[in-house]
C-alpha cells in the first residue's frame, strides 16, 4: 500500500494553486458572494485540463483530482470542483453531490449551467430537475435548495463522491493553519510575538498534529476508494467524520488565536471558515455521520485504519 500521491498529481495541484492564487485567491469568493464580476475560475481550471480528469476510471487521475480539490480548497474556491470530478461523463451528468434527507435537498455552488445529479447514503442517484435561489443561511451564501427526479442505484459512485469533498476541506484547513501560524508570528503582545508564548505553542502543535493525522487518513482513504477495497465505503464515511472533527479543531484554534478580527471579512480566515460550513454540514453533520459510520461498519466488510482502531468497541452484525 502506497498512500503518497504521485509527483504528477502533486504537480497539477501546485499548478492549480498557483493559477488560482494569481487570479485572486480568496478574493474570488469575495467577488462571487458580492455579485461582482471576477475571474472565471471554471475557465482557469479548464485551461489547465482539470475537467478532463477521469478519477472513476484511473488511479492516476483520481490522485490528480484529489490534489486539485485540495488546491481549490486552499482558496475557498466557490466552484463545485469535487462534485464535477466525482461524476462520470457516461452518466449524462456534469456534477454529482452526496445529499442527506430527501426530498429537502440543498447543494453548494449549484450552477444552473451544469447537469446535476445527487446521490444519497444508500447509493441512489437522482437527477436535479430545478435549482432554487441561494438561501444565505448558516450554510453560507452559495447554498441553494434543489428538486430532484426519480432515482436509480449507483452505489459504486458513492465512495469517491464522499472522499473528494474531504480533500477540498483539507485544503481549507491547510490555509487556516498557515494563516494562524503567520498571525502568531506577526502579532505582538507585551513586546513579543504571540508565537513566543508557550501555551499558544502547545495549542498550535496539537492543532498541527490533528491536521497531519487527517492528511494521512485522507491519503489512505483515497487509496482504498480508487483501488476498490472491500471496505471503501466505510473508509469514505470515516474520512468524512475525521474531516468534520479536524475542521472543528482547526477553525476553533484559528478563530481563538485571531480573536475578534478572525470573524471580519477583511481577514481571509473568515471566508475560509464560512465556506467550510457546507462541506462540514452537508450532506450530514457530525452526529449523523457518526451514526452512518456505525451502521456501515455492522453491514459492510472492511479492514481499514478506522476500523482497526474500533475492533471490540463497535458491535458486529452478528454480535
Amino acid at each position: 500500500m502506497n498512500t503518497e500521491l504521485t509527483e504528477e498529481a502533486l504537480e497539477i495541484g501546485r499548478v492549480v494553486h498557483a493559477a488560482l492564487t494569481k487570479a485572486g485567491g480568496v478574493d474570488i469568493a469575495r467577488a462571487v458572494e458580492g455579485g461582482t464580476a471576477g475571474p472565471d475560475a471554471t475557465d482557469i481550471l479548464a485551461r489547465i485540463g482539470v475537467w478532463e480528469l477521469r478519477p472513476r476510471e484511473s488511479v492516476d487521475d483520481a490522485e490528480a483530482a484529489a490534489a486539485v480539490c485540495r488546491a481549490a480548497g486552499r482558496v475557498a474556491l466557490p466552484v463545485p470542483v469535487a462534485e464535477r470530478l466525482s461524476s462520470a461523463p457516461e452518466s449524462g451528468y456534469d456534477a454529482l453531490a452526496v445529499v442527506g434527507a430527501v426530498p429537502r435537498v440543498n447543494l453548494a455552488a449549484a450552477s444552473s449551467d451544469l447537469r446535476w445529479a445527487v446521490i444519497d447514503g444508500a447509493g441512489v442517484r437522482s437527477p436535479v430537475t430545478s435549482i432554487g435561489p441561494m438561501l444565505n443561511t448558516q450554510l453560507g451564501g452559495l447554498v441553494s435548495p434543489v428538486e430532484i427526479g426519480a432515482g436509480e442505484d449507483d452505489l459504486a459512485a458513492l465512495p469517491l463522491a464522499l472522499t473528494l469533498p474531504c480533500w477540498t476541506l483539507l485544503g481549507m484547513m491547510d490555509s487556516a493553519m498557515a494563516m494562524t501560524r503567520q498571525h502568531l508570528l506577526d502579532r505582538k503582545q507585551f513586546g513579543q510575538p504571540l508565537a513566543s508564548f508557550q501555551a499558544l505553542q502547545f495549542r498550535l502543535a496539537d492543532t498541527a498534529t490533528a491536521l497531519l493525522g487527517f492528511d494521512e487518513l485522507a491519503k489512505y482513504t483515497l487509496w482504498s476508494v480508487v483501488t476498490g477495497q472491500p471496505g471503501a465505503l466505510v473508509d469514505a464515511i470515516a474520512c468524512r467524520l475525521a474531516a468534520i472533527e479536524t475542521a472543528e479543531i482547526l477553525f476553533r484554534t484559528g478563530h481563538q488565536m485571531h480573536g475578534a478580527m478572525g470573524f471580519c471579512d477583511e481577514v481571509d480566515l473568515s471566508w475560509l471558515s464560512r465556506h467550510s460550513q457546507p462541506a462540514r454540514r452537508l450532506p450530514w453533520g457530525k452526529s449523523q455521520t457518526q451514526a452512518r459510520l456505525l451502521d456501515a461498519m455492522t453491514e459492510l466488510p472492511f479492514d481499514g485504519l478506522y476500523g482497526q482502531g474500533l475492533v471490540g468497541i463497535v458491535p458486529t452484525a452478528t454480535g
